[in-house]
């Protein structure tokens, strides 16, 4: 007795794997929030971070777009004698960042806010951890782990 349609196993595996791929490739499209920098240049657990990268678009108004948001990595500070000095640049024209230092203990400790288009150098320490933030919506833009004593300047966004 015919039970309807019969569909061939590899016609069904097909657009099974299709799926699969189109599910797969979507998060990649749409950008990684954690993608890898060159080890010379520092690590960046959530790692937009690197430091400087790509310009940005701009926006009809010339403003610089916002800056993706990340989730942060489960980076600590660790002991480290070897000091550096660590120069953070925000790049926005209308908002201002806060500075915060990545503890012993996984903690965020607030330091500076920068405001539009400021800069200043951070003296730090090799492996530990700095996350740059929205100053008004907390929105996490970079995370940078200096692993080089000369490290690039941290540009937001």
């Amino acid at each position: 007795m015919p039970r309807g349609p019969r569909r061939s196993w590899s016609s069904s595996w097909g657009a099974r794997a299709s799926l699969v791929a189109a599910l797969v490739l979507t998060g990649c499209l749409e950008g990684d929030p954690n993608p890898t920098t060159d080890s010379s240049e520092g690590s960046s657990g959530a790692s937009s971070s690197g430091a400087s990268g790509g310009g940005g678009s701009s926006g009809s108004s010339g403003q610089p777009a916002p800056a993706p948001t990340l989730e942060p990595a489960s980076v600590c500070s660790q002991e480290s004698a070897q000091a550096v000095n660590l120069p953070f640049r925000n790049a926005f024209t209308d908002r201002s960042v806060r500075l915060f230092w990545v503890d012993y203990g996984c903690n965020e400790v607030a330091y500076d806010v920068l405001g539009p288009g400021q800069a200043r150098v951070q003296r730090t320490f090799l492996t530990h951890p700095w996350r740059v933030r929205d100053a008004a919506t907390n929105a996490l833009y970079k995370e940078y782990v200096p692993t080089t004593t000369a490290p690039p300047e941290v540009v937001v966004p």
